[in-house]
């Protein structure tokens, strides 16, 4: 059985805190209307907007959603505070918006520990949403279970390993003038890696595959931690732990002159 949600997580499975120092005073802003179905009860959107409201003490836009990873979420965008949560908040008791008020604020580490057990006896509201199917772990090229035991049987035999496939495609993104693709994915709901399946290919070295798997499963050997209200995945543990990779210099090296070709193979 797969953890339920905490607070907040990212599009990757990867718990994230979006809190940020507090900015200027602005106008009210629009309340976006929300699903009536959301959180199967009569409490309203706007009286979750002005319980938070009157709690921050200035006003903020708020958009109640039915998210299966951010529960809750601020950002400040041309200095309008905009509040994202899930809809099992429009109707939490007063002790739960109050901590609410306190993470968004400040990153309260108390506050996140109340909201996370908040959001534990609530997880039967997150709905899933349905994914694109992964394909097998025996590819055209490569076989990832192969490389998955060998990666634990060396690393963390103690472990029960995780589940791992070929990924569905995702589009590159643009990093400045450099586009970028992910080539791997450890999803802590699930307890599974995803591989990206422009790996899958002859010219691909086996090495750089294990890489990319191996940098994973040290996600699945060494979770991200809480610091300074921010959850952080590549910590120094993490780092540590990845250095143990006998090729890691020779792979990175590889990626950064095959870059554009991985970035062509997954856009053609």
């Amino acid at each position: 059985m797969s953890p339920p949600p905490r607070l907040p997580l990212d599009g990757r499975g990867a718990a994230r805190s979006r809190w940020r120092p507090p900015m200027g005073r602005h106008d009210p802003a629009r309340l976006p209307e929300a699903s009536a179905d959301v959180t199967g009860t009569s409490a309203s959107p706007a009286t979750l907007l002005a319980r938070l409201a009157a709690r921050l003490g200035r006003p903020l836009e708020l958009r109640v959603t039915d998210n299966t990873r951010a529960m809750l979420s601020l950002r400040h965008v041309g200095g309008v505070r905009r509040v994202r949560a899930h809809g099992m908040f429009v109707d939490a008791p007063d002790e739960v918006l109050d901590a609410a008020a306190r993470y968004l604020a400040h990153g309260d580490r108390a506050a996140s520990e109340r909201l996370d057990a908040f959001i534990r006896a609530n997880a039967h509201r997150v709905r899933a949403r349905p994914r694109a199917p992964a394909r097998g772990s025996p590819g055209t090229a490569h076989d990832l279970s192969a490389i998955l035991r060998e990666l634990a049987a060396a690393h963390c035999p103690e472990l029960p390993p995780p589940a791992i496939a070929w990924g569905a495609a995702r589009p590159s993104r643009r990093r400045g003038r450099v586009r970028t693709i992910r080539l791997g994915v450890y999803r802590y709901d699930a307890r599974a890696i995803e591989i990206h399946p422009c790996l899958d290919a002859a010219w691909v070295p086996r090495f750089f595959v294990a890489w990319v798997v191996f940098h994973e499963l040290m996600h699945h050997v060494a979770p991200g931690v809480e610091s300074g209200g921010r959850r952080r995945h590549h910590h120094a543990d993490f780092r540590a732990l990845e250095a143990r990779f006998a090729e890691r210099e020779q792979a990175q090296d590889w990626e950064r002159a095959n870059l554009r070709r991985l970035v062509a193979a997954r856009d053609g």
